[in-house]
């Protein structure tokens, strides 16, 4: 079943805009530990990305409700795009430094939550529901290809030759991405305009929601482990690769690229597992496998076999994506997806700011290696606890989505 122009256009203006995302990716740790090597201050930059969520994550999922989707996806782009000029502007002048790149990246954070929750909740209003896997593997792969295989060492590459010039590239993403969704803006329909409509009310309504759905919210509290997690992991990864590794700055590009090749392989493959197996099988085994990836990255130096654990916590990162996406788009009603959405991204968002500052300090404290291995070790008891809560609850719901 194709999926039509409303949705090739709006994941053409992701794949710029990830691309875009991804260069920023590699170039921005690069900055910072230019500026720094202490890793306390380099995973702050981690954190202040992630701040918007523990702010305005509940808020714009009702926003995201009340709004067209369409329109809060281009006109955020648009104000992103100016934000990040900013940025790139400054950077080129000479005058970057630790507090402004913490104040760009608090910015952007703080718009992230209204972008991210309406382009995830948009793919039901462009797309029919048997092709759900389908679209939301494709926005994977575009999501891996761009921001995590093409564009770090592309950005790590450019910020060798012009500290600015990949901050420029991704200031001109968001402009571009933000005109592409401007020109299908009418393909998400108008959200109906509630007379009584309240703040308070409207965020109750997606919080009672989601509490009383059990699998949503064994779901929502294993991700929120995880999101913490892989904040930790990202947060030091430049210093890992330096000072662990020993490779040259072009290798954070490289080991991320590599997480992709992973990460792509499970955004195809995930939809036919998804068929293959449970619901629950797919979710807890997305979990095992990335669990276990993370540890070796604590256990072992050899870049070959770190590259091997990269792909392996790529692959069942996105699978895991794919699925548990999917699963909350179906089960959800479409005019609570958005606040359901938020509360379920914003409890999940609470853990990365302590996670990227916790892998820092705990890093300063021991040693480079340690927090893969702890922290590895927190997913992998987080999965085995969450496990049986999955399985009853998927067989509670009939198993949407699974094999049965």
């Amino acid at each position: 079943m194709k999926l039509g122009r409303p949705y090739w256009v709006l994941w053409t203006a992701g794949a710029i805009s990830f691309a875009g995302d991804g260069i920023m990716f590699g170039a921005l740790p690069l900055l910072a530990a230019s500026i720094t090597r202490d890793p306390r201050i380099v995973s702050l930059s981690e954190a202040a990305g992630n701040v918007g969520w523990l702010l305005l994550g509940l808020i714009s999922g009702v926003m995201v409700d009340r709004w067209r989707r369409t329109s809060t996806m281009w006109i955020v782009d648009a104000i992103r795009a100016v934000v990040a000029g900013a940025f790139a502007a400054a950077v080129l002048s000479g005058l970057g430094t630790i507090p402004l790149l913490l104040a760009t990246a608090f910015l952007l954070g703080m718009l992230a939550p209204f972008f991210d929750n309406a382009a995830s909740v948009v793919v039901i209003d462009v797309v029919v529901p048997t092709a759900l896997e389908r679209a939301n593997g494709y926005n994977q792969a575009s999501l891996l290809l761009l921001s995590n295989l093409i564009g770090p060492p592309l950005g790590a590459a450019l910020f060798v030759l012009s500290r600015g010039l990949p901050l420029l590239l991704n200031a001109i993403s968001f402009a571009v991405a933000a005109v592409l969704v401007w020109t299908i803006r009418t393909s998400a329909p108008a959200r109906v305009r509630a007379p009584d409509r309240h703040l308070g009310r409207e965020l109750r309504e997606g919080l009672v929601y989601l509490w009383r759905n059990k699998l949503l919210r064994t779901l929502c509290l294993l991700l929120t482990i995880v999101n913490g997690v892989g904040a930790g992991i990202i947060a030091i990864l430049v210093l890992y690769v330096l000072e662990v590794l020993h490779l040259p700055e072009q290798g954070f590009g490289w080991l991320v690229a590599i997480y992709a090749v992973g990460g792509v392989a499970g955004a195809f493959v995930a939809p036919r597992l998804s068929r293959w197996m449970t619901t629950s099988t797919n979710l807890i085994g997305a979990m095992v496998i990335s669990s276990v990836a993370i540890i070796a990255f604590g256990l072992v130096t050899a870049f070959a076999l770190v590259a091997i654990a990269a792909i392996v916590l790529g692959f069942g990162s996105t699978w895991w994506n794919v699925v548990s996406i999917t699963l909350r788009q179906r089960i959800v009603p479409a005019e609570l997806l958005g606040r359901v959405t938020a509360v379920y991204r914003m409890v999940a968002f609470c853990a990365a700011p302590l996670g990227a500052v916790g892998a820092g300090f705990l890093a300063h404290t021991t040693d480079l290696r340690t927090p893969y291995f702890a922290l590895g070790l927190l997913q992998l008891a987080a999965t085995a606890v969450s496990a049986p809560l999955i399985r009853r609850e998927v067989r509670a719901s009939a198993d949407p989505g699974g094999a049965g």
